[in-house]
């Protein structure tokens, strides 16, 4: 098995689960660039991913008019643009320092999240479509949503992810026929930076999930791969959601 193209960009790769997703692809051979907002989060993530097939640049979502230039800028330094990581979002949570409670955010809040977690998630697909459609690229495009969209959670980062589903699952379908593979990943409560509120140790007990554990970034990262190869290409226009049973999702 091995990955369906290998020239990839990754937003939100300076932490987490993106940074996870970079690391595994460029030990297959691929790639990388990674983006975020904070140099020196990407900085550190390239250092400690240690490959001479990683690169970095800063680079802000909600420029939605700048995506199609960063595409081009991505394809000259990779020499070749034939995959997306889509990973870059705001959890409420560490956003706001408090919970996902309806009463818990701010008009302002919202708007910062739903600028990101929403909008600019919708136009980074469509753009990403519309340049593999114009290069004639059969590529393919991950999204990274969270089993939150399973959950009975009332507010803008539950309903943005299923948004990311739904998105997944309607352009999968339409774009499969170009050589587009548009799929997404759901995770529960995956120990990175977002859920460092109540994540203190990987070896902590969780008990909502039913394998009683966090889930780790590599693990997502496998599926990650997975979806992103040669054999996961069956699997078009799906969301997997790998939330270790949790309890708190209804579907």
């Amino acid at each position: 098995m091995k990955l369906r193209n290998d020239k990839i960009l990754v937003f939100g790769g300076g932490s987490g689960i993106g940074k996870a997703i970079a690391k595994r692809f460029c030990d297959a051979g691929a790639k990388v660039l990674i983006t975020s907002r904070n140099e020196e989060k990407l900085k550190n993530a390239a250092e400690e991913i240690n490959s001479k097939n990683i690169y970095y640049k800063t680079f802000d979502i909600t420029n939605i008019n700048e995506h199609i230039v960063l595409f081009n800028e991505a394809a000259e330094i990779l020499s070749g643009l034939n995959g997306f990581v889509n990973a870059a979002a705001l959890g409420t949570g560490a956003f706001t320092g408090r919970g996902y409670e309806p009463w818990d955010i701010t008009e302002e809040e919202w708007d910062t999240l739903t600028d990101i977690n929403f909008k600019a998630a919708f136009f980074l697909i469509r753009n990403e479509v519309d340049y593999m459609l114009a290069n004639g690229i059969g590529g393919n495009i991950l999204n990274i949503a969270s089993n939150a969209a399973c959950m009975d959670i009332v507010g803008s980062y539950g309903a943005s992810k299923e948004a990311i589903i739904k998105w997944t699952r309607s352009l999968g379908k339409r774009y499969g026929h170009n050589g587009i593979i548009i799929n997404g990943i759901a995770p529960g409560a995956t120990f990175t930076p977002m859920i460092a509120r109540y994540a203190h140790d990987i070896n902590q007990k969780y008990e909502r999930h039913a394998i009683e554990r966090f889930i780790r970034p590599d693990e997502i990262a496998e599926l990650a791969f997975y979806l992103m190869s040669d054999y996961g290409e069956i699997i078009c226009g799906h969301t997997v959601v790998a939330d270790g049973g949790d309890n708190a999702a209804t579907l």
